[in-house]
């Protein structure tokens, strides 16, 4: 079902479209059209039709106007009740109503859209200049049409960088679809396989930052823009489409811009012509920003797998790594790995002296200390509330004893600063290797902490290593 019939089912039921109701009737009197079935399939218009760039309007032929989206409604200052919008002939200055009605039968007897440039007031006589696009909604009515007001002078026609949505020689339909990929927001590619060129609208360039110029027609082009981490999955899932294992083309990778940075992008696509054998010989599909989704999902993977206060990983992430290093070490246990358990010495005493204020501070100086003795293949984690855990994969014992007493004289070597005073800091390690016997994390990090808490009750601030 056309797009264009939301906007005939909405001047039916407002009783503007009396030619409309008159074509549906049945001959039994009762109504032929199917209201709700045209609804829903109506639904993807009414959300186009509110998110366009511009001020759009639905019209009747006499000029009333049926539906305004929210930025035609802001900008004519229609008030909320219908039923006191006046008709179209009202806003526009240079035209009368019968001026109107001969400019939208031009749109029928020409079958395409028609403009003219004219002086527009709002509700409260505020004037400006627009262009005035009309369009027939729908190619089986002469009644509803759809309206366009860009205003002369328009700052933001230059900013987005768009092509005019009413071109010449373009179709009604082509437009409507030039609208709805407008209000998303998405770029057009065209890829001949037989030439291997393909043709980018002007918002796909915008995306990646190039002008038309800058971007030639080969695929090549597209491939070597493609990140080398991304450029298997690229290629294997258009591959896949192309071969018809897939019933379209779908696809997160991340761009290389103009100014040399990466952009995550979601390309899709579908064959649009093959030959007598089977073989693709035209592919079109979109391109979408998915910069700002990609930011959230980071985002919310950090905060799922992070401690929010020193910056570290949880307890859950931790586990979770152990377990996969555990899965290795009973396959192959060497090299070995090994896990420290670490706890800061009369924290509790530090709280109650000081506040707990400076005990988060004294925390996050601990894990900033603890952060600069380590490898980037190191695993340090927060798992309680003074207590945190260090998982050195590769490591031997004997290395990981290193390293613990490297930490342990820092930390005893730097004290942390807080806005009341310099608090003095000493750590406890216990140390253990991961064992192919272990039954899971618990068993290692069991086995580590009382390896910990004999360096405890041995008067602190020292090393102790558990035996396997």
């Amino acid at each position: 079902m056309q797009s264009g019939f939301f906007f005939a089912c909405a001047a039916a039921k407002r009783g503007y479209a009396k030619s409309l109701r008159k074509n549906s009737q049945r001959p039994d009197g009762r109504n032929a059209v199917d209201w709700p079935l045209m609804e829903k399939a109506a639904t993807g218009a009414k959300a186009v039709f509110r998110n366009m760039p511009l001020p759009l309007l639905s019209v009747d032929i006499d000029g009333t106007i049926l539906e305004a989206n929210p930025l035609a409604r802001d900008r004519l200052a229609l008030p909320e009740d219908r039923g006191q919008w006046p008709d179209l002939s009202h806003f526009l200055l240079s035209l009368d109503a019968a001026e109107l009605v001969d400019l939208m039968e031009s749109c029928c007897h020409r079958s395409r859209p028609q403009q003219l440039r004219t002086k527009c007031r709002d509700i409260n006589g505020h004037r400006f200049e627009v262009t005035v696009h009309l369009s027939r909604l729908d190619a089986d009515s002469d009644r509803c049409f759809l309206c366009a007001l860009t205003e002369v002078d328009d700052p933001r026609e230059e900013a987005t960088g768009l092509p005019a949505p009413w071109a010449d020689g373009l179709t009604e339909s082509s437009l409507r679809w030039r609208f709805a990929l407008f209000g998303a927001g998405d770029g057009v590619w065209d890829w001949d396989l037989e030439s291997n060129d393909v043709v980018y609208c002007a918002r796909f360039r915008q995306i990646i930052g190039f002008s038309d110029a800058e971007l030639d027609r080969s695929f090549e082009q597209w491939v070597s823009l493609v990140h080398p981490d991304d450029l298997r999955g690229f290629s294997g899932a258009m591959q896949e489409h192309l071969r018809g294992s897939s019933p379209h083309y779908i696809c997160e990778f991340r761009m290389r811009c103009k100014e040399g940075g990466w952009k995550w992008v979601l390309a899709r696509g579908r064959v649009a012509r093959r030959d007598e054998n089977g073989q693709p010989l035209r592919v079109v599909g979109t391109l979408s920003d998915i910069g700002a989704r990609k930011k959230l999902e980071y985002e919310l993977r950090r905060m799922a797998t992070t401690d929010f206060l020193t910056g570290l990983y949880n307890r859950r992430h931790f586990i979770s790594r152990m377990a996969d290093e555990l899965a290795r070490i009973r396959r192959r246990p060497n090299p070995p790995s090994s896990l420290l358990m670490v706890d800061l010495d009369y924290f509790k005493s530090i709280n109650d002296t000081y506040g707990h204020s400076a005990g988060d501070l004294v925390l996050q100086h601990f894990a900033d200390t603890l952060r600069s003795c380590l490898r980037r293949m190191d695993l340090p984690a927060r798992t309680g509330g003074e207590e945190f855990a260090v998982l050195l994969p590769g490591t031997t014992e004997q290395e990981a004893l290193i390293l613990a007493e490297r930490l342990r004289r820092k930390v005893k070597s730097t004290p942390a600063v807080t806005p009341g005073a310099i608090v003095a800091v000493t750590v406890s390690i216990g140390i253990t290797l991961l064992g192919p016997e272990d039954s899971g994390p618990d068993a290692t990090l069991g086995r580590a902490d009382e390896a910990l808490y004999r360096a405890k009750n041995n008067g602190r601030n020292q090393v102790v290593l558990a035996p396997l």
